[in-house]
């Protein structure tokens, strides 16, 4: 039967089942929990247990001091939930998340058009990749890099999916020209501070531009997986790449009452653009704003949101 755990002072909600630790469960519903080698030696997941009985399930080696025992100290990557449990513990911010140096490895390398490969890369089991939805890590293979945004979830364990377009960067070509399965590509990040604000709930507006839509698609995942926005609404224009995963989208949209979203021609004359993606939204008070495009476009598209009343605080934005 799965233990109900609160996080406090977030106020972030997850569920484990039996015998997974606080640590496990909390990365797979999404939630950022601070940590560092996950293994019970550093002391860096280390939390209160404000109410509740959690139990021990894996052993460590991090030396707990007997005042913070008696005030319920626990290491989250060490004990199991049993019933009802609140926890104190921190959340990761950008900032928070060292760069790490990760072989991995190529488990699939999708065609989704002529234009775009989804490469699909696994970390090893005992060295899962720290990062917040909507940032970006560098690949190295066959001595050629390239910097990618992550266009997966958090919350999706040891999986990695990157949007790959077709261009003249060394990297992509190596990509298109055939990288097997089981090929070790070493990858170094995060970087980026383009990340969900986990003290919203208000409904979220995401444009993305393009392949710009990898970062976005990471966020909505995120997004959704904290239950942190009343309903998100996806503004995608397509201007020299196709909207590349179109039924994807279109399944969150049947899948989810709180989920729209409208493809749009980048071709289009800019202003238009910015109309047609605020058409829909007169009053942006109580709205945040998450897009990634192109400099131009979006110093368009703030000027005329904040004219509608978004909060320079609900702006966010990534330049590619």
């Amino acid at each position: 039967m799965a233990a109900h755990i609160t996080v406090m002072p977030s106020g972030h909600t997850f569920s484990a089942e039996e015998n997974d630790t606080l640590l496990e469960a909390a990365l797979r519903a999404g939630i950022p929990l601070s940590y560092g080698c996950s293994s019970g030696n550093c002391g860096e997941c280390l939390a209160r247990v404000l109410s509740g009985t959690v139990v021990r399930v894996r052993p460590h080696d991090y030396l707990i001091k007997e005042a913070d025992k008696n005030k319920g100290a626990v290491l989250m990557c060490a004990y199991s939930a049993m019933d009802e449990v609140v926890i104190q513990a921190g959340i990761a911010g950008a900032d928070d998340i060292p760069r790490q140096t990760i072989a991995t490895r190529v488990k699939a390398v999708e065609p989704i058009n002529e234009q775009v490969r989804a490469l699909h890369l696994m970390t090893p089991r005992s060295q899962r990749l720290r990062f917040l939805a909507g940032q970006s890590v560098l690949l190295e293979v066959g001595g050629v890099a390239g910097e990618y945004y992550i266009a997966s979830c958090p919350c999706e364990d040891r999986h990695i999916e990157l949007h790959i377009r077709r261009d003249s960067q060394p990297f992509s070509q190596q990509v298109f020209a055939g990288l097997a399965k089981e090929s070790v590509v070493q990858l170094t990040g995060p970087d980026g501070g383009f990340v969900i604000q986990l003290d919203s709930r208000r409904p979220i507006l995401f444009v993305a531009w393009d392949d710009g839509f990898a970062p976005i698609k990471s966020l909505i995942q995120h997004a959704m997986s904290l239950e942190v926005a009343e309903s998100m609404h996806l503004y995608w224009l397509a201007d020299t790449l196709a909207h590349y995963q179109e039924n994807y989208v279109r399944s969150l949209a049947d899948a989810l009452d709180d989920f729209e979203y409208t493809l749009l021609d980048g071709r289009a004359d800019p202003a238009q653009l910015v109309e047609q993606v605020l058409a829909a939204h007169p009053d942006l008070s109580h709205s945040d704003i998450y897009a990634a495009g192109p400099a131009g476009f979006l110093a368009s598209l703030r000027e005329a949101a904040l004219g509608r009343n978004l909060s320079i605080l609900g702006w966010h934005e990534e330049v590619m």
